[in-house]
């Protein structure tokens, strides 16, 4: 069995955005200028952008009781035209990924944890091959092919009720956030970039300045 050890971060990135709906018929022609665009609606804001094209991860954790999160299938990672996909995966706590190679050549998946480059999964998937892993510790994994080092993607496993990958910029977007007090974290793979502190959600829109 073999493996990859060079670490070069994903160039691709997952958001979750939620967009305002605009409402209102056509103006009469002498009436006044169109209102202005509803606010911005959800929890939103600017974390720090992209580090080597890794995003940063936006996290909300209640203060209060505790958020519990409906059941959802299995979260999966596809080996197909030479690329992992998706390129980023968001997982809870304690689920288990499902790494599928849909191609018909043989593939590895690699995957080491960002924080000490310790190497958690490495398997050989031959064609149409599986392998299942449990993620229990919060944090970013690397995922790599020691057989075609091109491939790589990025998974980041966390606790959180509340959470989405920022796009390069650092604009995030969380949408149907209750009111109420949060510990806002911002994860990303350069430690001096991360913060954590406490704000409070007002309304269905809240902005976040750095």
């Amino acid at each position: 069995m073999t493996s990859s050890r060079a670490r070069t971060a994903p160039p691709l990135f997952v958001a979750v955005a939620f967009l305002a709906a605009c409402g209102g018929g056509e103006p009469a022609q002498d009436a006044s200028p169109p209102e202005s665009a509803a606010p911005a609606q959800g929890f939103f804001g600017t974390a720090p952008a992209a580090v080597a094209a890794a995003p940063s991860i936006v996290m909300l954790r209640p203060t209060g009781a505790a958020v519990t999160l409906p059941p959802r299938e299995s979260p999966r990672m596809d080996q197909l035209g030479l690329a992992f996909t998706p390129g980023t995966l968001l997982v809870r706590v304690g689920e288990t990924v499902h790494f599928t190679n849909s191609e018909t050549i043989a593939h590895n998946v690699n995957v080491m944890f960002s924080d000490n480059d310790s190497t958690v999964l490495d398997y050989d998937t031959d064609p149409a091959g599986a392998t299942d892993h449990a993620f229990d510790r919060e944090g970013g994994y690397e995922v790599t092919c020691a057989l075609h080092p091109g491939m790589r993607a990025f998974i980041y496993v966390t606790s959180a009720p509340y959470a989405t990958f920022a796009q390069n910029n650092g604009a995030f977007r969380i949408g149907d956030v209750p009111p109420g007090s949060y510990t806002l974290s911002i994860w990303s793979v350069d430690p001096a970039q991360r913060s954590e502190r406490a704000l409070e959600v007002t309304g269905p829109s809240t902005e976040v300045t750095p």
